[in-house]
């Protein structure tokens, strides 16, 4: 039997020697009988048949778990404890050891959770910094349940700032549930959206109304997502719920805005100084409205003399920028050499002549709107320079090194082909990208005829003054107007009403009406060149008139154009009557 005792008590030692932890064994009067070596390195001294408390954590007095005595009367106990010698926590497993006479030992496994507890501290710690973040948060921070309704679970203190409820009135099923204060216009929509959401397993975000305690109406945003489990059941909804009522209110006040002006614009046939009631014009004045409600770069394309710059004034004074400037600048007037100095400005003493600071284009539209006439003119050089800016790199001036920034609104206008620039390697194909992101074309006079009678009593009323009656114009000339294809467009029209005006005759481009008798004869036709070579000075003068409108008059550039010395093109113009 001795021997069966000392082997079994070598298994005893084997095995508490493999336990990753302390042990230690107790007598019946509570002092150490036996501890493995975790506990003797550890302690760093020998502990046999000293008392337990004493030994293991220096305590004078018996510990609580060992002064109730229950291992001692046969019951196993479990607790946790901060260990004095060391400032380590430790997970204790007590059990009762019955000895031959009856009388009871204490076997004790002690495991260290130090690491665990410090995560558990962490967490809580982490809970509790995010219950405050989410309890402060100006909006609702909610848990819903995956149920029919979606009813809330949870909701932080931001109930009471946003909907003058208490959190938890807002939970479960009460009078007060949240989904009972959405508007009831909006209640069926919204969870529609969060279970089709659900079903596709993707976030959902969207505005809505609802009703405070107060009984006042409210716009919110509500973003938020479901929270599935390992098998892809929903278990949860958590999002967070915002007020928007102030900018929803803003948006409600453009959209009334933009339908008064659309109600203005069917009735009038204008929009502000653009004269047109055509489908072609009514499309334009839609890409205008847009255009306004954004801060994108717009393009607007069309023939010399259609109106492009008074749409860019029309979607400046339109926009949150229209209490700033609005600069033009006709990029085909500048020479290229004077481009960056024009641009960026320039600091005294930068080159010869430049006795004073000088601000360029960019600065004059800060806050506003610049807008770039001819913008097919700019060098592939300034047009590099230029996409730094609008890419948020700023500028330095001449004869400067400090970067400076400008917040401008680039609209730009052209009568060229941009893309066939682009093709020819004049355009760099980053920058045409940059500036065309809004596109507006404005159809030409010729595709809008139903326009001109219009254009003509504008600018007849214009021409009178306020207050006083508008001109005489003959059914003839009315016609012949009407008629005529007009290469210059609106411009060409009323600079040819003004002549008309003052001279008492129409001339366009060979064809001659007059404001008498023979003009109110609609039988009669105005004279048209009946031999060969009148036909060809007819023709010719076209060309001239259709070149020089395309250079907005400018004839170096007519010449160029037309492969004309400049000496002939004078002398032609002046052959024509063309002034």
């Amino acid at each position: 039997m001795k021997g069966a005792e000392k082997q079994g008590d070598s298994y005893f030692e084997a095995i508490v020697e493999a336990f990753d932890g302390l042990v230690y064994v107790c007598s019946p009067d509570n002092r150490i009988e036996f501890v493995n070596s975790q506990v003797v390195a550890r302690q760093g001294r020998d502990m046999i048949g000293k008392p337990c408390h004493k030994a293991l954590y220096g305590r004078d007095e018996v510990c609580p778990w060992c002064a109730e005595q229950s291992v001692f009367g046969g019951k196993a106990i479990r607790w946790e404890f901060m260990n004095p010698n060391d400032g380590r926590w430790y997970y204790n497993m007590a059990k009762p050891i019955v000895n031959a006479d009856g009388s009871v030992s204490k076997l004790t496994l002690c495991v260290d959770i130090t690491e665990k507890k410090r995560a558990e501290n962490a967490l809580v710690e982490s809970e509790r910094r995010l219950r405050t973040l989410m309890n402060n948060l100006p909006g609702i921070v909610y848990r819903c349940r995956a149920d029919e309704m979606f009813t809330m679970a949870f909701a932080s203190r931001g109930s009471k700032r946003l909907l003058g409820f208490e959190p938890h009135e807002l939970l479960d099923s009460g009078p007060n549930a949240y989904h009972r204060i959405v508007h009831p216009d909006d209640r069926s929509n919204m969870i529609d959206l969060i279970r089709k959401s659900v079903s596709e397993k993707r976030p959902f975000s969207f505005i809505y109304r609802i009703r405070t305690a107060k009984g006042e109406e409210k716009w919110v945003y509500e973003q938020g997502e479901g929270v599935f489990d390992g098998d892809g059941r929903l278990v949860a909804l958590e999002g967070f719920i915002c007020d928007v009522t102030a900018y929803k209110e803003v948006e409600l006040d453009l959209r009334k805005e933009n339908m008064r002006l659309r109600s203005s614009m069917s009735e009038r046939y204008r929009f502000g100084d653009i004269i047109g009631k055509s489908a072609g014009m009514q499309q334009v004045y839609d890409l205008i409205l847009k255009a306004a409600g954004s801060d994108a770069s717009v393009i607007i394309s069309g023939e010399s003399g259609s109106g492009k710059e008074l749409a860019a004034r029309a979607i400046h004074r339109l926009s949150d920028r229209r209490e700033k400037a609005f600069v033009p600048v006709n990029c085909g007037a500048i020479p290229k050499d004077l481009m960056e100095r024009e641009f960026f400005g320039h600091l005294k003493g930068a080159f010869t002549g430049a006795h004073t600071d000088k601000s360029g284009l960019l600065d004059a539209a800060d806050g506003g709107t610049l807008f770039l006439d001819e913008i097919g003119e700019i060098s592939p050089d300034m047009q590099v320079k230029l996409l730094r800016v609008l890419d948020g790199a700023g500028y330095t001036p001449l004869g400067g090194g400090t970067v400076q920034k400008s917040d401008f609104r680039v609209i730009a206008a052209t009568n060229r082909d941009l893309v066939g620039l682009v093709k020819q390697g004049r355009m760099r194909e980053d920058f045409f990208y940059r500036i065309r992101i809004l596109p507006i074309t404005i159809p030409p006079l010729r595709k809008r005829r139903e326009d001109i009678p219009l254009l003509i009593d504008h600018f007849l009323s214009a021409q009178a003054g306020a207050g006083a009656a508008p001109a005489h114009v003959s059914a003839g000339v009315r016609e012949t107007m009407e008629n005529y294809p007009w290469p210059g467009n609106v411009r060409e029209l009323q600079n040819a009403l003004h002549t008309y005006l003052t001279l008492g005759e129409l001339d366009l481009t060979g064809r001659i009406a007059t404001g008498g008798a023979e003009a109110e004869r609609p039988s009669e036709e105005p004279a048209r060149p009946e031999g060969f070579r009148d036909r060809v000075k007819a023709f010719e003068k076209q060309i001239l008139m259709n070149a020089l409108e395309r250079h907005r008059w400018h004839r170096g550039k007519t010449a160029a154009a037309l492969h004309l010395n400049y000496k002939t093109l004078q002398r032609k113009m002046k052959a024509y009557g063309i002034v």
